[in-house]
Parts: C-alpha cells; structure tokens; sequence
C-alpha cells in the first residue's frame, strides 16, 4: 500500500510582531500587518473582510464576531477561544492555531491552505463546500465535523478524536485518517481518497456492508 501524501508546511516560526494593536479599535475592511493581540476580548465585533498578514493573537476571545471573508496569512494562535466562532468563506494561509477552543465554527466555503491545528477542542465545525489543501491536525477533539460537499488534499488527522464525522459530497486526496478515532461515519461514499488503517476498516465493516446492500448470515 502506498501511503497517501502528507501535508507541505512551513516551519511556523515565531513571529516578532512590530506593535500591539485592538480588536476591537481597527478599521471596518482594513488591513493588519505585523501586529499582537493579546487577551483581547472582541465577542462581537465587525472584522468581515478584515486582512490580517504576519498577527499573532493570543487569548483572544471572538465570539460571535463576523470574521465573515477575513483573510489570515502567516499568522499565529494560541489558546483561541469562541462558544461561537462566525468565519465562513474566510482564508487562512501559511497560519497556525494552537490549543484552540471553539464550541462552534461556522467555516462553510472557507479556504484553508498550509495549516496546521495543535491541540484543542473542537465542537461542531461546519466546514461545508470548504477547499483544505496541505492542512494537518494533532491531537485535536471534535464533536461533529462536517467536510460536505467540501475538497481535500493532502491532509492529515494524527491523534484526533471526530465523534461524528460527516463527508456527504465530498472529494478527497491523499487525505490520512489513520490517526483519527471515530464513533459515526455518514457518507460513506465520501471516503473515497482516504487512507485508513485495519482496525478502523473493521469498525466500519457493518457500516460498509449495508451501504452496498450486503446481507451478512451468521
């Protein structure tokens, strides 16, 4: 068997933003460079559209912000945190997002390209008609993900926990879930492109069985 691609990332260096900056203070549709946000508590706030390149954001709370089409490129999060995280078609590029907190994600159409997710819990993330490409998750818990009708390539699951993942519609490509441990599976069709290992191929075997009709005797 010939494993399925991994993820290219980048190093996810450090950042030395140049100066600390509001969440709640910038500019509606504005551009953020080089900035820190520290502890920043923006339940709310208007940054639909907003571009954020080379920002760290560390503790800071959006929820219920519309991060509608916001853009994050080469950025750095720790300890995120939002019962309600409102970011569909948003971009992330080149960004990385630690210990991330989010009870749920709202990230339909978004663009996900070069990212890497480092611990966290995850509730129900609605990633639906979203492009992933070259995005790697460790030790991440969700409770329901939902990759409907969205696209995948080259992505990775090591130590993760999804109880409900939903792939209905979905294109996937060398897309690795042997480190993934999941109690429901619907559209089963949709893991067409993934590579599992053994023990989950047993688990799914009822599952499998039925979707092609077959009658299993004792």
């Amino acid at each position: 068997m010939t494993d399925p691609k991994t993820p290219r990332l980048p190093s996810f260096a450090d950042l030395a933003p140049s100066a600390h900056a509001d969440l709640t203070a910038l500019p509606v549709d504005g551009r953020v460079e080089d900035a820190a946000f520290v502890e920043d508590l923006a339940a709310g706030a208007d940054l639909e559209d907003t571009v954020f390149t080379g920002c760290s954001f560390h503790r800071v709370g959006l929820s219920d912000a519309d991060l509608n089409r916001a853009s994050f490129g080469d950025c750095r999060f720790t300890e995120l945190n939002a019962p309600v995280f409102r970011a569909p078609d948003s971009s992330w590029f080149n960004t990385r997002l630690a210990q991330t907190r989010l009870g749920s994600a709202e990230l339909y159409g978004a663009s996900l390209r070069s990212v890497r997710f480092d611990g966290g819990k995850l509730g129900f993330v609605n990633l639906r008609q979203a492009k992933l490409r070259d995005v790697a998750f460790h030790d991440v818990v969700f409770d329901e993900l939902d990759l409907g009708a969205a696209s995948l390539d080259r992505v990775s699951f090591t130590d993760c926990r999804v109880d409900t993942l939903t792939l209905d519609g979905a294109k996937l490509k060398d897309v690795d879930l042997r480190g993934v441990r999941f109690r429901a599976i619907s559209g089963l069709a949709g893991l067409r492109g993934a590579t599992i290992d053994a023990f989950q191929l047993a688990d799914l075997a009822p599952a499998l069985a039925a979707h092609v009709g077959l009658v299993v005797a004792d």
